[in-house]
């Protein structure tokens, strides 16, 4: 026979400590506000570290040096560049509005961050996963969910290749 068993009955323990094992599972009041509490926190805490990293890509943009993307002669007017600025991390689109006139975004989606291509025939850049349209003029939401347009940079033209510049402070409100 083993232990703490009986034949004439129930285990011996069982006795002494009759609690049902439905209520080992049962959840308090304070522990589910302690759940709450934490899980709060723990939103918290990730919103300032993803505005904290927001905040530092920013800074960081401003303190990158300008760099060439392209030539003059790569782009045809309404043609447009895939780049990468101020980093690796950071996908970029140039696009040749006219002959002398070019303007650079990044190509995050202010909604989600998806990519957002240029629709030449349009005029617009598009992002596919939601259905919203920028103006390829200025990065302006047009229509969809995108509320903010896209981050502009600052293009100018000098010996025959185009320069993108870090945005300015005022494009950053």
């Amino acid at each position: 026979m083993g232990h703490g068993s009986h034949p004439s009955g129930p285990v011996r323990w069982r006795q002494d400590f009759p609690i049902s094992s439905d209520d080992d599972s049962y959840a308090t009041r304070l522990e589910f506000t302690k759940f709450l509490g934490l899980t709060s926190i723990a939103f918290l805490f990730g919103t300032f570290v993803a505005a904290g990293r927001k905040t530092w890509r920013r800074w960081a943009a401003r303190q990158s040096a300008s760099t060439s993307v392209a030539g003059i002669s790569e782009l045809e007017v309404g043609g447009y560049k895939l780049f990468r600025y101020p980093s690796v991390d950071d996908p970029c689109i140039l696009l040749r509005r006219g002959p002398s006139e070019f303007v650079a975004f990044n190509q995050n989606c202010s909604h989600l961050a998806c990519p957002v291509h240029f629709e030449a025939a349009a005029g617009q850049l598009l992002c596919p996963c939601h259905v919203g349209v920028f103006s390829a003029d200025d990065g302006r939401p047009l229509a969809g969910p995108p509320r903010r347009g896209l981050e502009k940079f600052t293009v100018s033209v000098r010996d025959g290749q185009v320069w993108v510049e870090p945005p300015s402070a005022e494009e950053f409100a």
